[in-house]
């Protein structure tokens, strides 16, 4: 069968030649700003008891990552609500994304800085069929200890990193960089909940789309403010024997707004001009708006003054 899009000869540059989508203006991932995110307030995410227990998941290479899937019976097991979403949704599929060191591979990025990858966890709401992605950040640490720190700048306090999640990692690399083949799958048993680090409390949130063709927009974004711990090394096995990178670069924003559930932004950014010139388009469009309300409000009165006069 014929290549149709890959992360080199056909990579994400290219993406909108074959899926014209790809190029459309509601594009993820995107370079988050946190001097240019307003503040909301969302109810926080309700998961279903599944998530916290240990099932057997189908990891897949697909030809592009490794994908993860829950091989249960009942779709029920795993539905989330909350979290400023509408509805019920139930988990589809997980899959990363990393690149070539421990400086990139994220595919959203927080004022420019990039992470060693991502974890995406899909979600479709059971009625409408909306999908729904949780994002987190993978940020990896050195093979010796994680005391010894060498090559992180990242804010993240290695001290309270949760070992449930180091270790349900581990078990996850331990067959997953196996699957070294297009189709090749295993099975292995997973806790979806210390995969995600129970890190779920402060997130952004965003409208935006499929981050891989066909790049389908219409899907909602929460990415989540503080990463997963990773250890060096299992990346470093991807990179070497699946594949060498799989992300894509952020996309323009436009004329989204980007939200944040918690009301101070301690890793506030300057706004640079984009996000300056999205601020003085609304203060402008308000003073427009304030204008043509005067003008009208001027002719109505001396529409009044004419037909009082007319009277006399």
């Amino acid at each position: 069968m014929c290549e149709l899009w890959n992360y080199h000869d056909l990579g994400p540059d290219v993406w909108s030649d074959t899926y014209p989508t790809c190029a459309a203006h509601s594009q993820s991932p995107i370079n988050i700003q946190t001097a240019c995110t307003d503040y909301q307030s969302f109810t926080p995410f309700s998961f279903q008891s599944g998530y916290n227990l240990t099932h057997n998941f189908t990891l897949h290479n697909n030809g592009h990552t490794i994908v993860g899937r829950y091989t249960g019976n009942s779709s029920t097991t795993y539905t989330l609500t909350g979290g400023g979403l509408n509805g019920t949704y139930e988990f589809l599929q997980f899959h990363l994304h990393w690149g070539e060191n421990y400086k990139s591979g994220s595919e959203h990025q927080v004022n420019g800085m990039k992470y060693a990858g991502e974890i995406h966890f899909v979600h479709r709401n059971i009625g409408t069929l909306k999908l729904a992605v949780l994002g987190f950040f993978m940020e990896s640490i050195p093979n010796t200890s994680a005391s010894n720190t060498t090559h992180t700048t990242r804010t993240s306090d290695i001290s309270e990193t949760n070992n449930s999640t180091l270790l349900e990692w581990q078990k996850y690399f331990a067959v997953s960089e196996y699957l070294q083949v297009i189709n090749n799958a295993t099975t292995v048993n997973l806790n979806l909940l210390s995969l995600m680090g129970n890190n779920v409390g402060n997130f952004w949130r965003y409208d935006g789309s499929l981050t891989t063709p066909p790049c389908t927009e219409g899907v909602i974004w929460t990415v989540f403010k503080v990463p997963t711990i990773f250890m060096e090394n299992e990346l470093a096995g991807f990179r070497s024997n699946v594949y060498f990178e799989d992300y894509r670069g952020p996309q323009p924003l436009y004329d989204r707004t980007v939200y944040r559930n918690f009301l101070v932004e301690e890793i506030s950014s300057i706004p640079d001009y984009t996000c300056c010139l999205k601020s003085s388009s609304n203060s402008l469009r308000k003073l427009f708006d304030l204008n043509n309300l005067l003008v009208e409000g001027l002719k109505y009165i001396l529409s009044l003054i004419i037909i009082f006069c007319t009277m006399f």
